[in-house]
């Protein structure tokens, strides 16, 4: 699904989007995630071993819900499925985002390396909310 030009339009500002998933066992799981739009595609970033990368392995489908900051009553929410993991790509794609939420490249911390990002890209297949 190729989403229309208003919904492209409020994904491309910096809005946080939580995203859903479901564990092997049926738990929902949802976190809030900095994303972008790559094309027609949504592309994620997380950490290796976290909950939601390991949810997506098991079952691809996922929903994302993106609230405008300034007027929580502006939503969109897109149901979609995981299309690719990318770990080459991981790192720079880390740095894409930060550059476009903080304004500058991703600060790792925690132990965290360049080498423990993996991107997520994300196909939608539906959306609602802002027409």
């Amino acid at each position: 699904m190729v989403l229309p030009d208003n919904v492209k339009k409020f994904l491309s500002k910096p809005n946080f989007a939580v995203v859903a998933t479901v564990s092997p066992s049926g738990r929902p799981q949802a976190t809030p995630v900095w994303f972008m739009l790559d094309g027609d595609d949504i592309l994620i970033n997380t950490a290796k071993g976290r909950v939601k990368l390991r949810n997506l392995h098991a079952n691809p489908r996922v929903s994302l819900a993106i609230v405008d900051r300034d007027n929580p009553y502006a939503y969109v929410q897109i149901q979609g499925t995981v299309t690719g993991f990318d770990e080459k790509n991981g790192a720079r794609d880390i740095d894409r985002l930060s550059v476009r939420y903080r304004g500058e490249k991703y600060n790792y911390q925690s132990g965290n390396t360049p080498a423990d990002r993996v991107s997520v890209r994300i196909k939608p297949t539906g959306f609602s909310g802002i027409r």
